[in-house]
């Protein structure tokens, strides 16, 4: 049920004001007219930590997106970034709230509970190290008991997610619950083979993160790909509609109609599909991109001003940016380039299979025509055979992918290696001539915890635990 409509606006504005009075280490102001999460049941808590997941991926991604050239921003390149929101969104309504759903489906005897949460702790503190590195862990949510936590290294914290999803497993095995998931679960609709499938899948992807480290081999990752997603009707993600709109549409699109122009394809993007680069001309274009008048596509490099004028939007027609269209966390896509990059060595034909699925996926997901998908498939620059290699396995992730933070997490495991991605330029950030490597620790904790910061502090270039080799 991935498609399962937000069930009313009411909860999820209930939802906010729970949790927004929660305490926490980032917040520690009492409201007493706000009701607290500690007295809400699961079902109104489900849908609100799933929402503010959601909204904390689409903010990671509006910055990630600009690292990796996928969207551009119009008034101007940035030069470094600290995703302050996402930081209080992770801590105050993702966290926090997981922890007091953990204690609420212990109370209850609630396993299946208990699975999901696990589950979403492992996704939330994943987001968190992979945007900043070290953060606060086991001290993080004390409320007001520790309003200067204790920093966990980026090692830790991975090997926490490792434990939840562990964890997470043996408790959706339970075979017998009282208290199950059901229309609260907005993704899933409570289907908790679907949660299994994910959990595997996370699995497969943060292996994936640490391969190069020496700490999974390619057959333990492709164990993991076994047991999870097996179409798109698995995909982690939240659908919208027209009264909570895809943020993407109300942020982006409605703003670029009324002059407010934010963001739109970057160049490097654009140029992957329409022939600039490799010689195939991609079917998906018309369908990312919005042209407009104009007779060509050309994406927006506004750190080179040498560069074609944009002539491409993300209006409202465009499928990533319409209304009800969905914030895709995970997707089946993902997982067979995952496959295909992990079988690439030992396997170059089952490589290419998931490859060629891979791409299929994701043309069927933005409804391509059948005929279309045929011909791009069949094209000799696209199906490879057993000559199948990184950089176009890459290619395609990185098309699939679209406005999706784990391209971020690729391109910096692989060092922004122009031999795999082909036609990538990387600007120049205020004289530092090195990749963005992370986002930098939001002013405010800096200046709330600063003794507890100070000694992880890094620059903005300099390479994360899990990216050096």
């Amino acid at each position: 049920m991935k498609n399962l409509y937000i069930k009313t606006i009411v909860v999820f504005l209930l939802g906010q004001l729970l949790v927004s009075s929660c305490n926490d280490f980032l917040d520690v102001n009492k409201d007493p007219t706000k009701v607290k999460a500690e007295d809400v049941n699961l079902e109104a808590l489900l849908p609100t930590v799933l929402e503010a997941t959601s909204e904390s991926h689409y903010e990671a991604m509006n910055a990630a997106s600009c690292a990796t050239h996928q969207i551009d921003q119009y008034f101007g390149y940035y030069t470094e970034f600290t995703l302050t929101s996402n930081w209080s969104r992770a801590y105050l309504e993702c966290l926090n709230t997981l922890s007091v759903m953990e204690e609420k489906a212990t109370e209850k005897e609630a396993p299946h509970y208990l699975g999901i949460v696990r589950i979403l702790q492992a996704l939330n503190l994943g987001l968190v190290t992979d945007t900043w590195e070290d953060a606060p862990l086991a001290e993080a949510l004390a409320g007001s008991n520790n309003i200067t936590p204790a920093y966990d290294t980026q090692q830790k914290i991975y090997q926490a997610i490792f434990d939840y999803l562990s964890e997470a497993e043996e408790y959706l095995k339970v075979q017998e619950s009282t208290y199950p998931p059901d229309n609260d679960d907005m993704i899933y609709g409570g289907d908790l083979k679907k949660w299994e499938n994910l959990l595997h899948a996370l699995k497969a992807r943060y292996m994936l993160h640490l391969y190069h480290k020496g700490q999974f081999t390619a057959s333990d990752i492709l164990s993991e790909v076994d047991l999870g997603f097996t179409s798109n009707e698995d995909n982690f993600q939240l659908a919208y509609n027209e009264v909570n709109l895809n943020p993407l549409h109300s942020d982006v699109a409605l703003a670029n109609e009324t002059g407010n122009f934010t963001v739109t394809h970057g160049k490097y993007f654009v140029d992957l599909l329409n022939g600039a680069i490799y010689s195939v001309v991609d079917p998906r274009l018309p369908i990312i991109a919005d042209k407009g008048a104009s007779t060509e596509y050309h994406g927006l490099a506004s750190y080179d001003p040498s560069t074609p004028a944009s002539t491409t939007d993300l209006t409202r027609d465009t499928w990533y940016a319409k209304e009800n269209s969905p914030i895709i966390m995970m997707s089946y896509s993902e997982l067979k380039f995952i496959e295909a990059e992990m079988a690439l060595e030992t396997d170059p034909a089952r490589a290419n299979k998931a490859y060629l699925e891979g791409i299929t996926a994701h043309m069927n997901m933005l409804e391509v025509e059948g005929s279309e998908i045929e011909d791009y498939l069949n094209n000799p620059s696209v199906d490879l055979g057993l000559s199948i290699d990184l950089e176009h396995i890459m290619k395609e992730k990185y098309i699939a992918l679209f406005l999706n933070f784990e391209v971020w997490n690729d391109m910096r495991r692989l060092k922004y290696d122009p031999k795999i991605f082909r036609g990538f330029e990387e600007p120049d950030y205020g004289g530092r001539s090195e990749p963005a490597a992370r986002a930098l620790y939001p002013v405010s904790e800096q200046n709330r915890n600063a003794t507890n910061l100070s000694s992880h502090i890094r620059e903005f270039t300099q390479a994360m635990w899990k990216d050096l080799d």
